[in-house]
């Protein structure tokens, strides 16, 4: 800090304002005293001067008066002339009672315009002689007659010279008086306004919003106290402080996942909507086919456009399960899955995918514990990292390690899980994929999972977004750490299913049995059809008429529970849709089985039968059939049910 800076500073302070009142109290307190010393001390010369005259003259004219009776001038002269023997007495004056001078002494050598002191004194005559002690102290008190008088003058040099040093010697005194009070002074308010300027400081600091800075408490009295609460409203408002900017910052995490669960809704929505149009619409193509291929004899070349035309439209099915997976809705096939295996059967695969210019590293760990998964799901999910890793790699040589292992987490480590629904602490078992590529910033992870978001080509931004469901449909944790320029991790958690990996079986591929050539018994009786959708209802009926029942068909829940009340007695059994207009199946097949406890009832649906379940409150549906379906799985899942399986 500058001179100026620090004089600036001090000029505004409070101890400044003391110190300028103190100094000058100080100052006129001195000069006051002083004024009045010296005037004092002028005083008590001036007037001892003029008693020590005026004891002159008494004395000479105690020395005189038989002289200045017979008027004697030339002793008078001598005894005047003994009395200016002092340097200072400039004249002596003798004069009769009736004004004569009879003898007037002044020596040549001293100036005329010299201000002088005179004192006059009277000269009486006395029959007694007193003694000059006695003239001195109690003078003549007889009465006498006049017999002159006496004057004597001396110079006020002396006095003057002598009252200019005293005046001097005062004044320096009383510079040097007032200079010590004045430092004293400051040395005191120093003492007594640090405290003070200590409060200020943190005041000023607190006010410019340093909550962190405390104030040094150095004494135990009002500015202590005071500095001692202040500090500890520094500590409240600081708590304060970071509570706001922690409940602020839960808030706009809370708000990011709103966000992002409305368009994770939303996209679920509008994909489940579209799933369920387009899963009725391949229901009804693969039903017309596969009906028109029962009509044709099997060895007619049309059968073979028909097989094609099967498979495409199962193809198409499959791309419908897959977008339901991008919203945590795929239907997926629950089993004990061996990660090891899974990895390992598909090495080849996912070097593939990885290309054959990055290196690819397993690290899988032994006895690792079985997951329950579907394989299908869990492969596509290790081969959307692996893509997103390779597609990371610029510049070579780079590395993509794959780890398998298991962990327990406590809840503390599962909040830090990507998804917003954040499983229960326990064991579990990891997959993780890391990479050495380029990296990702803060910004892009956190718009790494949405919908069509890449930071490749326009074209892609659902891989991710894939993973994001798989996770949530498997109910695991999904975790990813990044640096740009160092690579990224990618870690995802699933449940330990609490038994060892089933060991690898090498079975032969063996194609499946056509229903035709499966010897069964044939099927009979009544069954109620129900579905919103005319194509689909149509097929339906075709198909389970080609079974061998009787069907009753219904538009929606409120026809199907009317149809099955007129029909009670007859029905065996109820196909139905599980979302319709006016009432759904869950609702209606509560009402049936009020009707009759006993019927059985089968619901179909695009959904998984994860989330059916999780729907259904009461008693449960005796079968559950995916769309779209083939006459084969239909004709599989009545006879299941009918026997009770």
């Amino acid at each position: 800090m500058t001179p100026y800076l620090r004089w600036s500073n001090f000029r505004r302070s409070f101890q400044f304002k003391l110190f300028s009142i103190f100094t000058l109290l100080t100052f006129l307190s001195t000069t006051l005293l002083t004024t009045l010393y010296i005037v004092t001390e002028i005083q008590q010369k001036v007037h001892t001067a003029n008693e020590q005259l005026k004891l002159r003259a008494r004395l000479l004219g105690d020395s005189i008066r038989l002289p200045l009776y017979a008027e004697n001038r030339e002793m008078l002269h001598q005894l005047a002339e003994q009395a200016v023997d002092s340097p200072m007495i400039r004249t002596v004056m003798i004069c009769a009672p009736d004004g004569r001078v009879l003898t007037d002494i002044r020596p040549s050598s001293e100036s005329g315009t010299a201000e002088v002191i005179s004192q006059t004194v009277e000269v009486h005559s006395s029959s007694l002689m007193n003694s000059l002690e006695s003239a001195v102290i109690s003078g003549n008190n007889n009465q006498a007659a006049l017999l002159g008088t006496v004057r004597m003058e001396r110079a006020r040099t002396d006095l003057t010279h002598a009252l200019h040093s005293m005046i001097l010697f005062s004044i320096s005194t009383a510079i040097v008086f007032w200079l010590t009070v004045t430092l004293l002074c400051y040395v005191a308010l120093r003492s007594v306004t640090r405290s003070f300027n200590s409060l200020m400081r943190g005041i000023e600091a607190m006010q410019s919003g340093d909550l962190t800075c405390r104030i040094d408490v150095e004494s135990d009295d009002e500015l202590g106290r005071a500095a001692r609460a202040i500090n500890n409203l520094a500590d409240a408002l600081h708590m304060r402080g970071e509570e706001n900017l922690r409940l602020q910052e839960e808030q706009l995490n809370l708000e990011r996942q709103m966000l992002q669960a409305q368009k994770l809704e939303s996209l679920g929505v509008m994909a489940g909507g579209i799933a369920h149009d387009f899963n009725n619409l391949l229901q009804s193509i693969l039903g017309n086919i596969e009906l028109a291929s029962k009509k044709l004899v099997s060895d007619l070349s049309p059968q073979k456009y028909l097989s094609n035309a099967m498979d495409s439209a199962r193809r198409a099915a499959l791309l419908t399960s897959l977008m339901l997976t991008y919203v945590g809705k795929g239907f997926i096939t629950r089993k004990a899955l061996n990660l090891n295996e899974l990895v390992r059967g598909n090495a080849e695969i996912l070097r593939a995918a990885a290309s054959t210019a990055v290196p690819m590293e397993l690290n899988l760990s032994a006895d690792l514990p079985a997951i329950t998964a579907d394989e299908a799901q869990i492969q596509q999910l290790v081969m959307n990292l692996i893509t997103n890793a390779a597609e990371s790699i610029v510049d070579q040589p780079g590395l993509i390690r794959i780890s398998t292992g298991t962990q327990s987490c406590d809840q503390a480590g599962l909040a830090d899980s990507l998804l917003d629904e954040k499983p229960e602490p326990g064991r579990y078992v990891f997959l993780e994929v890391s990479d050495n590529g380029s990296g990702m910033s803060a910004e892009t992870v956190g718009r790494l999972f949405d919908p069509f978001f890449t930071t490749k080509f326009t074209g892609r931004g659902l891989g991710m977004s894939a993973v994001m469901g798989i996770m949530k449909t498997h109910r695991g944790a999904l975790f990813v750490s990044s640096q740009l320029g160092k690579g990224t991790t990618f870690r995802a958690l699933f449940p330990d299913s609490g038994s060892s990996a089933p060991a690898p079986v090498h079975e032969p591929f063996a194609p499946l049995q056509e229903a035709g050539a499966v010897q069964e018994h044939p099927l009979s009786g009544v069954v109620l059809v129900v579905d919103d959708e005319k194509s689909v209802l149509r097929v339906c009926e075709k198909m389970v008429r080609f079974c061998g029942f009787t069907v009753i068909t219904a538009c929606d829940g409120l026809d199907a529970v009317s149809k099955f009340r007129e029909h009670a007695d007859e029905i065996d059994i109820v196909v139905m849709d599980l979302t319709m207009p006016n009432m759904d199946g869950i609702t209606a097949m509560g009402e049936i089985y009020c009707i009759r406890p006993d019927v059985k009832v089968i619901l179909s649906s695009g959904f998984n039968e994860d989330e059916l379940s999780e729907r259904i409150t009461s008693k449960a549906p005796s079968g559950f059939i995916r769309k779209p379906y083939s006459m084969n799985l239909l004709e599989t899942e009545i006879r299941r049910v009918l026997q009770g399986g």
